[in-house]
C-alpha cells in the first residue's frame, strides 16, 4: 500500500499540477485525504507550503474520487495551483499523503520529495 521513496519531478513550476493515486489493499472505504508539500519533515504541518485536503465531494483540492474498500482499489486527486507550484520553485521540498478511512484507520501512502524546474514563460492568457 505504501510508497515511501517516491520522487516527483519532469514537471515546471508555475503551472498547474495533477496528482492522481490509486490506493490498493484498504480495510475500508476511504473518508479524506491529504497531501502535504515541507521544506523537512520536522516542519509544522501549520506552516506547509502547499496542504491539500481532499473528501468525496469534489473541491479546489481535488477529490476522493473512488473511496474503494476491501474489494475495490480507491482513487485520489489532488490539484496543485500554479500559484502552489510556483511557490516551490528553486528547491527541493518533501511531501506526503495521508488517508483516513472510515473505520478511523490512519495511513502515510506516499513519502518522498518533490523538485520542478523553473518555468521560462509567465503568461497567464
Amino acid at each position: 500500500m505504501a510508497n515511501l521513496s517516491e520522487e516527483i519531478t519532469g514537471y515546471v513550476s508555475g503551472d498547474d499540477l495533477r496528482v492522481d493515486r490509486t490506493i490498493t489493499g484498504l480495510e475500508s472505504p476511504i473518508e479524506k485525504a491529504w497531501l502535504t508539500v515541507k521544506r523537512h519533515v520536522r516542519q509544522p504541518d501549520d506552516e506547509a507550503q502547499v496542504r491539500k485536503t481532499v473528501t468525496t465531494v469534489e473541491s479546489e483540492d481535488g477529490q476522493v474520487v473512488t473511496a474503494g474498500g476491501p474489494e475495490e482499489s480507491g482513487e485520489i486527486r489532488f490539484l496543485l495551483t500554479a500559484a502552489d507550484t510556483e511557490s516551490l520553485s528553486g528547491r527541493e521540498w518533501v511531501f506526503d499523503i495521508q488517508i483516513l478511512l472510515e473505520d478511523g484507520s490512519l495511513y502515510t501512502t506516499d513519502k518522498g520529495t518533490i523538485q520542478l524546474t523553473p518555468g521560462v514563460t509567465k503568461a497567464t492568457e
